[in-house]
């Protein structure tokens, strides 16, 4: 069986940096619907604040910290596992 083809950094960087945006719009469109539930039976909406830090500029609702990790963890796992196809 022959060895998988070897690659420049730049590509890895590039596929894992797709799949942190795949995930991100598709993490997007679900918090989307789940918080127009949430509200059409009013119940509290994902977009109240979490992280409240005003003097730095942070406000963060529970939406967008899910958003947030949902992307770099994509990311991070895609980078990891391309890792042994790397020159």
């Amino acid at each position: 069986m022959a060895a998988p083809p070897k690659y420049s950094w730049w590509l890895w960087l590039l596929l894992s940096f797709g799949a942190g945006l795949a995930s991100a719009v598709l993490v997007a469109i679900v918090i989307a619907v789940i918080d127009l539930y949430l509200t059409g039976h009013q119940l509290p909406a994902l977009n109240s604040p979490l992280i409240d830090w005003p003097r730095l500029g942070v406000h963060l609702s529970l939406a967008d910290v899910i958003f947030l990790l949902a992307a770099v963890l994509a990311t991070a796992i895609t980078w990891r596992r391309t890792a042994n196809n790397r020159p």
